[in-house]
């Protein structure tokens, strides 16, 4: 399935059809946001409009889920803890100050293997758990 990766809100999306080019704008982000110090949210929709967002830049991550037509249920991934602090400060398409709770901070590797599913499927991956919100 073809995606639209959302990186900066000033730049067009890239299409990506594959793992390894999902790898490299995840790479590419990544880099970016570790040099500049920071952790960044990026946005992945899919061709049948569901949506994706990925914290990276750092070795956890969080990860949310919508549905292509905009209503709830809304999913963010749901990690070990159960408390809400300390929070996972990260800066949507680098500009945006966004703010997650730690019950939804997962492994990054966790994270990148459910945008893989997702890109595959367009679905809610089920390869981590998730926390309607």
């Amino acid at each position: 399935m073809t995606a639209q990766i959302r990186i900066h809100d000033n730049e067009p999306p890239i299409a990506v059809e594959n793992d390894i080019q999902l790898e490299n704008a995840l790479r590419s982000a990544t880099d970016e946001a570790r040099s500049r110090d920071m952790l960044a949210a990026i946005g992945i929709k899919a061709g049948n409009g569901n949506e994706m967002t990925i914290v990276v830049g750092g070795e956890e991550t969080v990860l949310s889920f919508n549905f292509g037509h905009l209503d709830p249920p809304y999913y963010a991934s749901k990690g070990s803890s159960d408390e809400d602090q300390p929070v996972m400060t990260c800066y949507l398409n680098f500009k945006h100050h966004t703010e997650f709770p730690r019950k939804s901070v997962i492994p990054i590797t966790g994270g990148i293997a459910a945008v893989k599913q997702f890109l595959g499927t367009g679905e809610l991956p089920d390869c981590v758990r998730w926390e309607e919100v």
